[in-house]
């Protein structure tokens, strides 16, 4: 099996001082890069958090566009949630923080889990699942109590119509295996299954196709964690002997090499493979996240670019 879990899912969001107050004020994350986005001219930061060192399956990123670009439609063929894994005994306390700070939200339960769910400012809908065990080390640096902090990914939510293609594409084209079903929602798994390791899929025959590309409010693609150079060139010539020829290159994203594939679904996923330095390849441990970096193909444009993006607090 190529996929260790994940490596990070990407939003595309409205507004950068709203985004960090989201993933580092209310969620207590670590903001670990700053960077832009690598396709195209125009310079839209490209945000990461996640713990101390910024771990593949922590990892929750922004395209930050700003509110000239329109809004992406909600629907079919997108990730409808994503969700986070939280120690089982903090699912009180974040009910309350949430409470405190007049963020919307309600608890639930699915596939034996007690969850909560709430929302990005701009409507993108996050998942708090209660978890007994999840070894991945949180960020210390919060006011989160580590008892009760996010430890990283749980699973992302799939938003379909149609389900036998979808289902094959899971099985046969990226190894995971079919686990529990609670309603509309079916559970899929990596590797041993833990949390950070599933695929939830929700079968929703009735509702319209959503919107794909750059649009603002969506979630634009979910990254899967590959070790090695070969299995990522393997996993992609297994895709395209299945017919599957929605299928990219791998493509040098400074911290990381990318294959994108698209889902019969819709869902755009990435086949990801970290560089070897990570996030340290330009910043020290204790000042990741702390300014702009650029990759060099693009540092001799770092004036033009900081004069083109927003100030973002409370990083400045």
């Amino acid at each position: 099996m190529a996929f260790h879990g994940y490596h990070h899912i990407t939003t595309t969001v409205t507004n950068g001082r709203a985004d960090v107050q989201f993933h580092v004020d209310l969620l207590g994350l670590r903001n670990v890069k700053r960077t832009v986005l690598l396709d195209g001219s125009r310079p839209f930061y490209h945000l990461y958090y996640g713990n101390e060192y910024g771990e593949p399956g922590t990892l929750l990123t922004s395209f930050v566009f700003g509110p000239d670009r329109p809004e992406g439609r909600k629907g079919s063929g997108q990730i409808s949630s994503i969700s986070l894994s939280v120690p089982k005994d903090s699912i009180s306390f974040w009910v309350d923080r949430f409470g405190e700070r007049g963020v919307a939200h309600q608890e639930f339960e699915r596939l034996g889990d007690r969850r909560v769910w709430f929302q990005h400012p701009d409507g993108i809908d996050f998942q708090l699942v209660g978890v007994e065990t999840d070894e991945r080390l949180p960020w210390h640096g919060s006011d989160v109590p580590p008892a009760a902090a996010v430890r990283g990914v749980h699973s992302v939510t799939v938003c379909t119509r149609e389900t036998d293609e979808l289902h094959y594409f899971l099985d046969e084209g990226m190894g995971l295996e079919s686990r529990e079903v609670d309603g509309s929602v079916s559970s899929y798994a990596m590797s041993a299954g833990k949390a950070g390791q599933l695929v939830e899929i929700d079968h929703q025959p009735d509702v319209e196709q959503g919107s794909w590309g750059y649009m603002r409010n969506t979630v634009d693609h979910v990254a899967f964690d590959i070790k090695e150079s070969t299995a990522q060139l393997d996993f992609k010539d297994h895709l395209e002997a299945m017919g599957y020829i929605d299928v990219t290159e791998p493509r040098d994203r400074n911290y990381f090499y990318s294959v994108y594939f698209r889902t019969p679904a819709g869902a755009m996923f990435e086949a990801t493979r970290s560089h070897p330095d990570g996030f340290e390849k330009d910043e020290g441990l204790d000042s990741l996240g702390s300014c702009l970096q650029l990759p060099q193909w693009l540092e001799e444009r770092q004036p033009e670019l900081i004069a083109a993006l927003e100030t973002l607090e409370p990083l400045d």
